[in-house]
């Protein structure tokens, strides 16, 4: 009768020291994820302020493009007769520059003109010859920066472009010989990256960086183990 009391004292004990363990270590848990939660929460993207990738292009290539117009020897009040040619015989590199050159244009208020050749006629007396060269359009998510354990992650992005421009005189008389060249550089969500490229131009398009093994595989695994470890520490406890 006394091994039979002991037995069930001991197992009582048992139960009792495994009820606080279980208790105290859940406590623990929570405490760690608020703990996690203050002082490494997730970077928040303000995603309305990020510029597509299609508007970033026209915002770098348009503000460059407008110093030319108001270098010495640039005669504004006379009409420009632009002209766009792509090397590479892209058409949506042509058509995309030809749509930055008309909203710069009309943001300058020039009188203005698209030609559909490089002789860039124009019935007009005196005006502008303005070639526009397109030599590469490029973007790319070069690297994946690291926002913590369960935290957002971001990558960079680089926006490149790379244009020749030769204004002159409709008499021949070359007045710029000159380059553009621009190269942006920020950071974007690497989720749902898709968003800020446009189905239209492949050269708003490109592929992200790899995720780590350590990453890809490990960090699902330890967050499904932990979520499990919860789920049955918090039924045990409610059980006794």
């Amino acid at each position: 009768m006394n091994k039979y009391f002991e037995h069930n004292y001991l197992s009582l004990r048992g139960t009792v020291f495994l009820g606080f363990f279980l208790r105290k270590f859940t406590v623990f848990l929570y405490l760690a994820a608020i703990v996690a939660a203050v002082y490494c929460p997730p970077e928040v993207y303000a995603q309305t302020n990020i510029k597509s990738n299609l508007e970033v292009f026209e915002q770098e290539i348009s503000g460059e493009l407008e110093k030319f117009f108001f270098l010495p020897g640039v005669n504004r009040d006379v009409k420009f007769v632009f002209w766009v040619n792509s090397p590479k015989k892209s058409k949506e590199d042509k058509k995309f520059i030809e749509s930055v050159v008309k909203k710069t244009a009309e943001k300058n208020k020039l009188k203005y003109s698209i030609a559909k050749d490089e002789i860039m006629d124009s019935p007009d007396t005196v005006y502008n010859k303005c070639a526009v060269t397109v030599n590469k359009l490029y973007t790319e998510y070069p690297k994946l920066i690291k926002n913590g354990f369960l935290g957002e992650k971001s990558m960079q992005r680089e926006i490149t472009s790379s244009l020749d421009v030769n204004i002159s005189l409709n008499n021949g008389e070359v007045i710029v010989d000159d380059e553009i060249k621009t190269k942006y550089d920020d950071e974007i969500p690497y989720d749902d990256y898709t968003q800020f490229e446009s189905a239209e131009y492949k050269f708003t398009q490109s592929s992200q960086p790899d995720i780590s093994l350590l990453e890809s595989i490990f960090f699902p695994v330890a967050v499904v183990s932990l979520s499990a470890v919860a789920a049955i520490l918090f039924f045990s406890i409610r059980s006794k």
